[in-house]
C-alpha cells in the first residue's frame, strides 16, 4: 500500500554564486515516520523504500528506530530488485514508534579524506514508500496512524568556524490516503492448480457439486481460526518446555491390556 514520497538530501538548496552566500548553505535532510498503534495487539509492518534515479544504497543511508525511548541503529534490507529496500518494524499495543531514514554523514571512505563523503558528492535521492501488514493476520483490516515528515539541518558553510550556526527545518508530507489513518490488510496468495484440466471434459453439474462442498467461512471466522492456531501453538510450546519432554519413553509405555496408573493423582487411567 502506498504511503508517501521521500527525499534524502545532502546538498545546497540554491545554486552557488546566485544571491547571498548564506542562501547556498548545505542542508542534510532525512525521512521521519511516526507510527501509532491504537490496537490491543502488537502490529508488525514492512516498509519498502523505492528509488530509481539514483537507487538507494546501504552505503549511504542509516535507518534508526525508536520504540522504547532509545535509538536502535540498523540498515535497510536489500531485495531482488535493486530499486527496492525494506525495513520490518513491530509496534506494541497502544504504543508509538518512530522510524528515521537518514543520509549517513559519518562515513568517510572516498577521497578527499577528512570530510564526510556525502558532503563532497552532494547526495540527493527521491522515491516513494510502501507499507504492508506482517502481523497479526487480518482480512478485515488493522488501523494505524501514520505521520511522515521531512526534517533537516542547515549546515554552516565553514564547519571549522568557532561559532557554528545550525538551523532546522521540518514539514509534514501528504499521504497516499489523504489522512494519517491507514487500514492495512493481510493478503492471500493465489495458488495455481497443480493439474491442468484444460483438456479434461467436466460437466457443469460436477463443477457445481464441487463448489457446493467448499465451506463458506466468513472473514471474521477465518481470522479467528488463524489467531487461535497461533495461540495453541504457543501454548503447546510452553507446555513442552515446562514438562521437559513431549512423549513418554518406550520403557514407560504400558503393555496391551495392562492398567495404567497416573502417579501424580493415584488414579487408574
Amino acid at each position: 500500500m502506498l504511503l508517501s514520497t521521500f527525499e534524502l538530501l545532502v546538498k545546497q538548496i540554491s545554486t552557488p554564486g546566485f544571491g547571498p552566500a548564506a542562501a547556498s548553505r548545505i542542508v542534510a535532510q532525512g525521512y521521519f515516520l511516526t507510527l501509532a498503534n491504537p490496537n490491543k495487539v502488537a502490529v508488525g509492518v514492512r516498509l519498502q523504500f523505492v528509488a530509481t534515479t539514483p537507487n538507494l544504497t546501504l552505503a549511504d543511508t542509516v535507518a534508526i528506530r525508536d520504540v522504547a525511548g532509545g535509538n536502535v541503529f540498523g540498515e535497510l534490507v536489500p531485495t531482488a530488485d535493486p530499486r527496492k529496500l525494506t525495513y520490518d518494524l513491530k509496534i506494541p499495543a497502544h504504543d508509538t514508534a518512530l522510524l528515521t531514514l537518514l543520509p549517513d554523514l559519518a562515513k568517510d571512505v572516498l577521497p578527499p579524506l577528512g570530510e564526510p563523503d556525502l558532503l563532497t558528492t552532494k547526495y540527493e535521492v527521491r522515491g516513494y514508500v510502501e507499507i504492508s501488514l506482517q502481523s497479526p493476520f487480518s482480512l478485515s483490516g488493522i488501523n494505524l496512524l501514520l505521520t511522515p515528515e521531512h526534517r533537516g539541518t542547515f549546515l554552516p558553510q565553514n564547519l571549522a568556524a568557532p561559532n557554528l550556526d545550525f538551523d532546522q527545518l521540518v514539514y509534514s508530507l501528504p499521504t497516499a490516503t489523504g489522512s494519517s489513518l491507514f487500514t492495512l490488510k493481510s493478503f492471500l496468495v493465489s495458488i495455481p492448480p497443480i493439474i491442468d484440466a484444460g483438456e479434461i471434459p467436466v460437466s457443469e453439474k460436477v463443477i457445481k457439486d464441487a463448489a457446493d462442498t467448499v465451506p463458506n467461512i466468513p472473514v471474521g471466522g477465518l481470522e479467528q481460526m488463524f489467531n487461535q492456531m497461533a495461540e495453541r501453538i504457543n501454548g503447546l510450546e510452553q507446555r513442552i518446555e515446562a514438562a521437559g519432554k513431549s512423549f513418554i519413553s518406550p520403557q514407560e509405555r504400558p503393555a496391551v491390556g495392562e492398567q495404567v496408573i497416573n502417579n501424580q493423582v493415584g488414579n487408574l487411567v
